[in-house]
């Protein structure tokens, strides 16, 4: 049985993907979503090996939205906007399916998904993330992240720090911390674009927040960011930090 989820914000969408899906006994579809919030939330329950994806989605794109998960499942776009479709098939997509979805083309969209299965999921994660980097010209719009069970999504402006405590990545607002679970490494390649720098081992500054670096001891600094807050920078990146901050 291969499992597959399906997104779109529209209902009757997602119901007549469901019809066509029932054709394929081989398919299970384990769970129907309307944003990339829900997807986020409900996918460790479902574990789908491959999502049905619109791309156009309210509060959180498909591009967005994928780029929050570790380990994306396989994904088959669905969507009205035919400009996406060249893209999509250049950066090595499973498949794209353009809206009203003909029976006949989600056949070949589902034997390309099983040839996908016999290879290794490294493989095709490799190849993904080179997409959604081609996809995203610069940094995501939003960033998922935790507060208690619910899942919050954050702009990159206004995240001043990411940092490690006690072994959880905390994405850290002016007035609120935020759990993931991202590595520090993830966040990092994620939030370049938006510019964002590393300063040591466990912690990640937004350049915009940045207000002073302070020498501290032995010769090292410290960066202060517009909430007060100090952070120390690591020696072998204070001259990277000094350098971006001119």
């Amino acid at each position: 049985m291969i499992r597959c989820l399906i997104v779109d914000d529209e209902e009757i969408a997602r119901e007549h993907m469901a019809r066509l899906l029932s054709a394929h006994p081989e398919i299970g579809v384990t769970y129907k979503a309307s944003n990339g919030i829900e997807v986020l939330q409900r996918i460790e329950d479902s574990k789908p090996d491959v999502i049905f994806l619109d791309i156009e989605m309210p509060g959180l794109t498909a591009f967005d939205m994928l780029a929050q998960l570790r380990h994306p499942p396989m994904i088959v776009f669905a969507t009205a906007y035919d400009k996406y479709a060249v893209d999509a098939f250049e950066a090595n997509a499973i498949d794209y399916l353009l809206k009203p979805i003909q029976p006949a083309r989600l056949a070949k969209a589902i034997e390309k998904v099983r040839a996908t299965l016999a290879r290794p999921r490294e493989e095709y994660e490799s190849i993904l993330r080179r997409a959604l980097s081609e996809f995203r010209a610069g940094p995501p719009a939003k960033v998922a992240a935790r507060r208690g069970r619910r899942i919050v999504l954050l702009s990159p402006k206004e995240i001043l720090y990411v940092r490690i405590e006690d072994e959880i990545v905390f994405l850290h607002s002016a007035n609120e911390r935020f759990a993931t679970d991202r590595t520090i490494a993830e966040l990092e390649e994620l939030l370049a674009p938006a510019g964002f720098c590393r300063i040591s081992r466990s912690a990640i500054v937004n350049l915009a927040h940045a207000q002073e670096l302070l020498p501290w001891s032995s010769g090292t600094w410290k960066v202060k960011l517009s909430n007060n807050t100090e952070l120390e920078v690591s020696r072998e990146r204070a001259r990277e930090l000094k350098s971006r901050l001119g």
